[in-house]
């Protein structure tokens, strides 16, 4: 049996952490150094348990008491949706393959160095996402003979929302500005009717998707706050098909594609949010042209499985195993090679946070690539 994909997987008991607790805190300089940085500052063991941390360190994670977080590893104390992958926990996973922290800590441990990583985390806790960018310095601490790791970490949440917005979402509106003013100024040179009504019909598209686009940020921005509005009603899933088909089929990512829609053959009627979930589809089905070329097809259709009903997107192609390990962090985007970006993330946190479902996605080469929104029929399932 595997015991780690990438750091070892050895453990110090609990008695051990205390005593080393007890340690550190022996040390005046040590403390005043902890609590002089402005952030959150932590110092782990050899085998990278907590015995120590700042008190803007048990702020950030929501603990009154330093002995509430002593022992856990840096992703256990930050509830990372990954840390229980693995029997040892943090840093065995292969997930933490891509974790900017548990490289930082390796690269300490084991070359004695000290190093800076950006660390992407999605955290759950209270059975609620939350999305955390970080950066993290590690350095090497020598206390007598004994050898630790002190750990700086930095909320830069602001500066990668930043980047994203500019990298993303501006890009996105722009092109999508750009085609509406293209359109506009073909118009007034337009003198057959039937093409004039095709160039407004294009018109009209791109501006529904200048305005999905906007709206999809604040809702976004909303989400994370806890202040998005759900309102749960009955609908027919095929409607659902219908209204996401429709928003993308003539969209600009789609030309050259193959892009179809299966219908239920006995359609039903689920209790959701109609406007957050075609969002989060979209999202998916965007995501999945963007992933495609020219003459490759995407499907998306429902299959419903007991008290469930699966909304999938299908794409022809395989996402390389060093994304598929970063899929659904905020901050993580390969935008420039598939496409798979903020979307994915925002999927997770609409639809787990909101809409009392999971996401999930399969990627071989058998099967290609399908993500997948697993919905209760009921509000009230579980």
């Amino acid at each position: 049996m595997i015991e780690t994909y990438f750091d070892t997987p050895q453990r110090s008991d609990q008695s051990e952490i205390i005593l080393k607790n007890n340690f550190i805190a022996s040390y005046d300089i040590v403390n005043q150094m902890l609590e002089s940085y402005p952030q959150l500052a932590l110092i782990i063991d050899s085998n990278r348990q907590i015995v120590a941390a700042n008190k803007n360190a048990l702020k950030f994670l929501d603990e009154t008491n330093v002995a509430d977080v002593l022992g856990k590893r840096l992703g256990e104390a930050l509830s990372c949706i990954h840390f229980f992958e693995m029997k040892s926990g943090c840093g065995t996973s292969i997930f933490c393959t891509e974790c900017g922290a548990a490289k930082s800590i390796k690269e300490t441990r084991e070359n004695f160095s000290q190093t800076i990583y950006e660390c992407r985390v999605t955290s759950k806790k209270n059975n609620s996402l939350r999305a955390l960018d970080l950066r993290v310095m590690t350095t090497t601490l020598k206390l007598e003979d004994e050898n630790f790791i002190l750990i700086y970490l930095e909320n830069i949440e602001t500066e990668k929302r930043k980047d994203l917005l500019e990298k993303v979402f501006f890009h996105d509106v722009l092109n999508t500005a750009g085609a509406i003013k293209n359109i506009t100024d073909i118009l007034p040179e337009i003198e057959d009717k039937k093409e004039l009504l095709s160039f407004i019909d294009m018109l009209r598209t791109s501006s529904a998707q200048l305005l999905n686009e906007i709206i999809f940020q604040r809702m976004i921005i909303n989400a994370e706050k806890s202040e998005l509005n759900v309102d749960f009603k009955f609908v027919s899933v095929n409607s659902i098909l219908e209204s996401t088909f429709s928003l993308y089929s003539k969209h600009q990512k789609a030309e050259g594609k193959i892009f179809n829609v299966i219908y239920l053959e006995k359609d039903i009627e689920i209790e959701t949010d109609k406007t957050i979930l075609i969002r989060s589809l979209g999202n998916l089905v965007k995501n999945a042209l963007e992933a495609t070329t020219s003459g490759q097809t995407i499907k998306l259709s429902a299959l419903k499985k007991g008290d469930l009903i699966n909304f999938i997107v299908w794409n022809e192609g395989l996402i390389p195993e060093d994304v598929q390990l970063q899929i659904f962090q905020r901050s993580f985007s390969t935008k420039a090679k598939s496409g798979r970006g903020i979307g994915t993330y925002s999927v997770k946190l609409f639809v787990e946070n909101y809409l009392n479902g999971k996401v999930f996605f399969n990627s071989s080469l058998t099967e290609q690539t399908s993500f997948i929104i697993s919905l209760p029929i009921r509000k009230n399932i579980n």
